[in-house]
């Protein structure tokens, strides 16, 4: 699995450093041309997310672990949903980062599930969709100059982000990374993961460092948050900050397009811009015609506050991932499948993301189940 960049930063000090932008080569191209064609597949098929509870009962199911009959209705209508050519369920680079922390051998049954349910697409990594989300922000602004459109889904061998092969002591030429990239992106999930490896992700160290990070961070700001709305306030403003590089690198891109060849080199005003630019963001996230445009950036933020609002409720590591599977269904799957702690959390009262999104949230297998046929059949 290839990966363009690392995470987004989550320590505010890093924020101008993150100004991520799409690979420009003929491998990329080839990628994008091929998400292109991907997206027109899947036009006619519902996108459902699973989180890993939902991935590990299948998978269970699937390979004669236990025979309940609820989740063997609910892995039937699942393939289903599938072969009918109605649905696919696809997974997330957050997702695959805890599939991870499975033994070999149980990671090994859920990556075969993964091929037929999946059909091998991930959606594109969180950073890129919060790229996209930002600049399709500022195109509002400058509909003179709009960023080249990136579809949403990509393959398996790209959850990580397009990066060009580089193979140690050997030069290649464009055709080669052309077709390693193409080869790259016709392997199944399965074969993939096989090759991967255990520590590519470090997925239980990172969630656990970004948790107690954010609950130092909490702490000390303990004392201002006098109500769900105040925390909501400052984890939207929090959450904003992290896009300054990016908004500061679609600040030159389109001073360069509109001529103004000064501003589109001068980076330390670019900065500046950015933070503005953040700061807009954060004032917009008050709106719901925003928040539903930016669910990469307000998902996270409001589950957040929603946390930090009650009193005693720290972060913990499965947490991070929690809300890296909502930010990644609720804007973009019609519905999602997930534990009930998380699922009460979404459709709280204060929160509400469900509705706002238009997403169904379920958390059992019957309740799986019905949802598929609400929706497919």
């Amino acid at each position: 699995m290839t990966s363009a960049e690392p995470a987004e930063p989550t320590d505010p000090a890093d924020d101008d450093i993150f100004e991520w932008s799409w690979p420009d080569s003929p491998g990329a191209s080839h990628i994008l041309a091929r998400q292109r064609e991907l997206e027109v597949l899947l036009q006619d098929r519902v996108p459902i997310l699973l989180d890993t509870n939902f991935w590990v009962m299948a998978r269970e199911t699937a390979f004669g672990e236990h025979d309940d009959p609820e989740l063997i209705s609910l892995l039937g209508a699942l393939r289903m949903a599938v072969g009918s050519g109605k649905a696919f369920f696809p997974l997330t680079s957050d997702l695959i980062a805890e599939f991870s922390k499975q033994t070999p051998e149980r990671l090994e049954a859920t990556m075969m599930l993964v091929d037929q349910l999946s059909l091998g697409i991930v959606m594109i990594p969180h950073h890129e969709r919060m790229a996209a989300e930002v600049e399709a922000f500022f195109a509002r602004a400058y509909p003179g100059h709009p960023p080249e459109r990136r579809p949403l889904w990509t393959a398996y061998a790209f959850a990580l982000g397009y990066n060009d092969m580089r193979l140690p002591g050997v030069t290649l030429d464009d055709s080669m990374r052309v077709g390693l990239a193409e080869k790259a992106w016709m392997m199944p999930p399965s074969v993939l993961a096989a090759s991967q490896s255990p520590d590519l992700f470090a997925a239980k160290h990172e969630s656990e460092r970004i948790a107690a990070l954010l609950n130092e961070q909490e702490a000390l700001h303990a004392a201002e948050i006098d109500s769900h709305a105040t925390a909501v306030r400052i984890e939207v403003a929090g959450s904003a900050s992290m896009i300054t590089g990016v908004a500061a690198r679609e600040y030159r891109r389109v001073a360069l397009a509109a001529g103004e060849h000064h501003d589109a080199t001068d980076i330390p005003n670019s900065h500046r811009v950015g933070r503005t630019i953040a700061g807009m963001i954060a004032q917009g996230l008050q709106q719901d015609v925003n928040r539903r445009l930016l669910g990469s950036l307000y998902v996270p933020a409001m589950l957040h506050a929603a946390v930090r609002s009650r009193a005693g409720r720290k972060l913990s590591a499965n947490d991070i991932f929690d809300f890296r599977h909502a930010a990644a269904a609720l804007p973009h799957c019609r519905a999602f499948f997930t534990d009930g702690p998380l699922r009460s959390l979404i459709t709280s009262g204060h929160v509400k993301l469900d509705a706002l999104y238009d997403c169904k949230v379920v958390s059992t297998p019957a309740e799986g189940v019905a949802i598929l046929k609400e929706l497919i059949f």
